[in-house]
């Protein structure tokens, strides 16, 4: 075209109706391939991939939120959770009145997808950094509506309908059986810290023999221990003081120096209790 052009600004000799119809038709194509190119973008292929896009950045967004809240207290993610798969179903089961009305509210507080990025940090800076400044109620708001918007989109689309909702029955088993893990290993930890501190302030040097089953044999602040009772191994019970939990250490100490064997258990308040504590 652009050829075209500088023949007739330099005179050329070529005809100037043959001149007209190459231009007038090499316009046309080129309308015709920006219109098939829309045309494209409308197809049910593309408005599907697109859903998928948006859908796999709403779950990235609240795998942010839930990794941190998990680590910071199992129960209390796992009662969120509950709350927000029964919204979830609530919201896609309603009238579509209400889930439009629901709708609204969530897109004039987040305009853009970009608006549900609660983290908004550097891609290296810990979540933990960012995420210790918001209080655990607007995280966990922050999620719910994360989950909300997802529900009311998979309710009001076709596209969004094919797609997995973002919570589910058996993925909150799964997560029942994972927080108890994040639990006890938070747990056992708790417990090596405490045996590790009552070690290094040990009053006496009594042996075991000589202590009776049942008296304490230290006391701080956040935590007391106990003498329990067993025929093979040295065994003590911790209890916590500001959660209220009770664990137990054991150590059997083999024929070799430094030959010891641990181990930890999660307990009740009389120490009969032995739960094998389950740890990532």
């Amino acid at each position: 075209m652009l050829q075209l052009l500088r023949d007739i600004s330099l005179g050329s000799n070529m005809d100037w109706g043959y001149i007209l119809i190459l231009a007038i038709g090499v316009l046309a194509g080129y309308g015709l391939r920006t219109k098939d190119k829309l045309a494209f973008q409308d197809t049910p292929v593309h408005m599907r991939a697109s859903a998928i896009d948006r859908s796999n950045l709403l779950h990235a967004y609240a795998r942010e939120l839930s990794n941190y809240l998990i680590e910071i207290d199992p129960n209390r993610y796992c009662t969120v959770y509950s709350r927000a798969l029964i919204e979830q179903e609530k919201l896609f089961a309603a009238a579509a009145k209400i889930r439009e009305a629901q709708l609204l509210i969530l897109t004039e507080r987040y305009p853009l997808y970009e608006d549900f990025d609660f983290i908004r940090t550097r891609p290296y800076i810990l979540y933990r950094e960012t995420l210790e400044r918001s209080t655990a109620e607007a995280i966990e708001d922050h999620f719910l509506n994360l989950v909300r918007f997802h529900s009311l989109q998979r309710a009001a689309s076709e596209e969004w309908r094919l797609l997995m909702p973002m919570l589910s029955e058996k993925e909150e088993e799964h997560l029942l059986g994972y927080a108890r893990k994040v639990r006890d290993t938070k747990f056992k930890e708790r417990i090596k810290q405490a045996v590790r501190e009552y070690d290094a302030a040990r009053p006496s040097k009594l042996t075991d023999f000589q202590i009776p089953d049942g008296e304490m044999l230290y006391d701080s602040l956040n935590f007391a221990v106990y003498k329990l009772h067993d025929i093979a191994e040295s065994m003590e019970g911790y209890w916590f003081k500001d959660t209220n939990e009770y664990g137990i250490h054991s150590a059997f100490y083999g024929d070799k120096v430094g030959d010891v064997y641990e181990h930890w258990y999660r307990s009740d308040q009389t120490f009969e209790k032995r739960e094998v504590l389950l740890v990532l």
